[in-house]
């Protein structure tokens, strides 16, 4: 999904530092990310709809033998309620066993995966439909889909057209999830990550230029004060 919001500096500083890292992609992040897509299109086989993005290293290209994978699992319920464990058996179904025992079927070197949340692409539809900006699960889904990586993307496609046709909507949302993007990016987590992926550049051997060096510096300094 292209960037909703143009001309924002946080987004735009976020963006195109990912996009700086992603032309290093190692070749864990490329491995995983074939995987995980293999991973959604053997569930879609079984008649269930589901997309997935995911986050973290991978998402940056930066993933090594170590790196976790975190991800968003998007599915398509019998019921427009938001996901949990209780009223959605099939997201259990899938988080504990699918995400185990499957992958350890399609790869031989298994990593450990974690579904971060849940979007119900019911309850989105729904909202989408009857303009209901406060809704979470839109700001949710426009937040994901702006900054992850996406796998078996043609499920949310239709999603993403019918809320670009709507520029109201991004007025009433930007505010909340430029908050959500300065949130997340002042954690430790986020900040250490970003290190540990100027280490990997470094350990590639790539000379990263001193513009990109204040960049990530100036990045940091920003979000973390």
């Amino acid at each position: 999904m292209r960037n909703p919001f143009p001309g924002n500096p946080v987004f735009e500083r976020f963006l195109g530092l990912k996009d700086y890292f992603r032309r290093y992609t190692t070749r864990e992040s490329v491995r995983r990310t074939k995987e995980i897509a293999k991973l959604a299109r053997l569930i879609s086989q079984t008649g269930d709809i589901i997309s997935m993005d995911i986050l973290g290293s991978v998402n940056f290209g930066m993933a090594d033998d170590e790196s976790d994978v975190d991800i968003v699992m998007y599915l398509a319920c019998n019921h427009d309620e938001e996901i949990t464990r209780k009223n959605t058996p099939m997201a259990v179904f899938y988080e504990r066993l699918l995400l185990t025992t499957i992958l350890h079927e399609i790869t031989d070197r298994p990593y450990r995966i974690q579904v971060v949340d849940f979007i119900n692409l019911t309850r989105l539809a729904k909202a989408i439909e009857n303009q209901n900006y406060d809704d979470d699960v839109i700001a949710r889904f426009v937040f994901y889909r702006t900054i992850c990586r996406g796998v078996n993307k043609r499920v949310i496609r239709p999603y993403e057209k019918m809320i670009m046709q709507n520029p109201e909507l991004f007025k009433k949302i930007e505010t909340k999830l430029t908050e959500a993007l300065l949130e997340f990016t002042r954690s430790y987590t986020h900040r250490r990550s970003f290190e540990k992926y100027l280490q990997r550049l470094e350990t590639l051997e790539v000379s990263i230029p001193k513009s990109i060096l204040e960049k990530v510096r100036d990045y940091l300094q920003v979000t973390w004060s």
